[in-house]
């Protein structure tokens, strides 16, 4: 690993711990001082409710932190190295707090697939994001007959018509004859385990596909190039029509400035990337700009352990939390 990825590691677990650390210290220790007179199912909503408290707490600090865009941007370029998962901890008496903060501003929203017109009830299939999405199954190795049929199939899942675009795609008809039927949802996606139920992906295509999507908003269109993990480099792969290698795309990554670029007219000054990102879909997918963070909260009391994903998106100028989901999955 390079000398100035040790650095900013380094310097993000710093930050962090001083984050998290702050907040544990306002609440205070004695939080989670539950009597031992207290049966074990009072036990188990105090301790939930003290914990959501203890959320709430660090999902306002990390909000205040973040709603500055100076302070956005070294977060980001700290927390999207070669260990972004490895959270702080905290320990509290009988118990420990971990916490991460990842910047996911690198993730493709796959609801800009389509645009629901509620007015006409009608549907614009965004084609130069179903054909990145394409590119990204195929970077993926996902077989050419499975592409084309989640392709249809994801756009079918989020339109308000019952009727399939075409014969890869599946609507009532086909989810409601399965073994254990169900309907789609004819609306866009509020969690990405949502598209487990879509026709064409199996366990193994989710879990590939996992890392790089995301549910936002359909107006979030945007990828941060300055956020994108080494470890994540199929993006920049899709991104080039799969002309790159993952090795050129993970160089790439490696290569950006410190600090990370300026402005995305910068990264396209290189000779290799004007050659192998040329289209102009390419060059207004990206920004500099970190804009989708996701808190995640740990906090083991005892024998008890609360859970907890918070999702803050950047919506015109301002920082806003738009999801929390209980558990280990966003």
């Amino acid at each position: 690993m390079l000398k100035k990825d040790i650095k900013i590691e380094r310097g993000a677990a710093l930050l962090l711990s001083l984050l998290i650390t702050s907040v544990v210290s306002l609440i205070g220790y004695r939080l989670f001082d539950i009597t031992i007179f207290t049966s074990e199912l009072e036990k188990k909503y105090i301790s939930d409710q003290q914990s959501l408290l203890l959320v709430l707490s660090l999902e306002e600090y990390t909000l205040d932190f973040i709603s500055s865009s100076e302070k956005r941007n070294s977060l980001s370029l700290m927390t999207n190295k070669y260990d972004p998962y490895s959270p702080i901890k905290i320990p509290i008496e009988r118990g420990d707090v971990l916490a991460q903060i990842e910047d996911k501003s690198d993730c493709f929203n796959i609801n800009v697939l389509v645009t629901n017109i509620e007015k006409s009830n009608k549907k614009i299939v965004n084609q130069e994001e179903l054909k990145f999405f394409k590119n990204l199954l195929i970077s993926l190795d996902t077989p050419e007959e499975k592409v084309e049929i989640i392709s249809a199939s994801l756009t079918d899942w989020m339109d308000f018509d019952d009727f399939p675009d075409n014969y890869n795609g599946a609507e009532d008809f086909y989810y409601s004859n399965l073994e254990s039927p169900y309907l789609p949802a004819n609306d866009y996606f509020q969690n990405i385990n949502e598209i487990r139920q879509v026709k064409g992906i199996s366990e193994d295509i989710y879990q590939n596909l996992k890392p790089y999507i995301c549910a936002l908003p359909n107006e979030s269109n945007l990828i941060n190039l300055n956020s994108i993990s080494p470890l994540k480099p199929k993006i920049l792969v899709a991104l080039s029509e799969n002309k790159i290698t993952d090795q050129d795309a993970i160089n790439i990554i490696e290569n950006r400035p410190l600090e990370g670029f300026k402005e995305i007219g910068d990264f396209f000054n290189d000779d290799f990337i004007k050659k192998s990102f040329e289209t102009k879909f390419a060059k207004e997918k990206l920004t500099t700009e970190p804009f989708y963070f996701n808190l995640k909260t740990q906090i083991k009391f005892d024998e008890f352990t609360f859970i907890m994903n918070t999702g803050f998106l950047k919506e015109k100028e301002t920082m806003q939390i738009i999801s929390r989901k209980k558990g280990n999955s966003l």
